[in-house]
């Protein structure tokens, strides 16, 4: 339990890491209106529309489509369902995807650092 609360208390390299995670989904999102082509367009698609924010977004989303995969059994999907429901997952994903990136470079830092001092 004292592991896991370690792992999910937010820091300033979670909260940055997930804030970085949020503006790359409101990036996608905007960029995703290309596919829709519905009046009005986005205030901020011309700026952005030479980066390739959308597919980067995809990508980090593509493990939370996977885990919820076996939830479409159930009826229950998070990424075609309701959009209120879509955006609480990916809130939960890309905060769960921080704390655990950050806890990974800590672990391997924390390693190298062993490693150096018994001289290995």
């Amino acid at each position: 339990m004292v592991t896991m609360k370690r792992l999910l208390w937010p820091d300033g390299k979670r909260l940055l890491l997930f804030a970085l995670f949020l503006a790359m989904a409101m990036g996608g999102m905007i960029q995703a209106w290309a596919f829709s082509d519905v009046p009005p367009k986005p205030a901020l698609y011309d700026l952005l529309r030479p980066l390739p924010i959308w597919p980067l977004w995809m990508l980090l989303l593509a493990p939370l489509a996977l885990l919820s995969a076996p939830l479409r059994l159930l009826g229950l999907d998070l990424m075609e369902g309701s959009y209120g429901l879509f955006v609480v997952a990916n809130l939960a994903y890309f905060y769960l995807l921080s704390c655990l990136i950050v806890a990974a470079c800590g672990w391997l830092r924390g390693k190298a650092r062993s490693k150096g001092e018994t001289g290995q």
